[in-house]
């Protein structure tokens, strides 16, 4: 495809959904501050797994956010 570049909104979403990607796997490996949400409370335990700390929140966040704006419509 001739002239196709990628847009500002598409880079930036890139950027979040890696980093919020690489948080959450860092918050998923190493113990850290305690959640903001007691998931294991409101949630299937499948879920809270995944989700034990504010890291691993924090990187989820990040992850949606960041897909949201790669597909948002332009």
């Amino acid at each position: 495809m001739k002239g196709s570049r990628l847009s500002a909104s598409v880079v930036s979403g890139w950027v979040l959904s890696l980093g919020g990607t690489a948080l959450w796997l860092y918050g998923y490996f190493v113990v850290g501050h305690p959640p903001l949400i007691d998931w294991q409370t409101y949630t299937p335990w499948w879920v809270a797994d995944y989700l034990h700390n504010m890291e691993s929140e924090f990187g989820l966040i990040l992850m949606v956010g960041g897909s949201a704006v790669i597909y948002w419509p332009v």
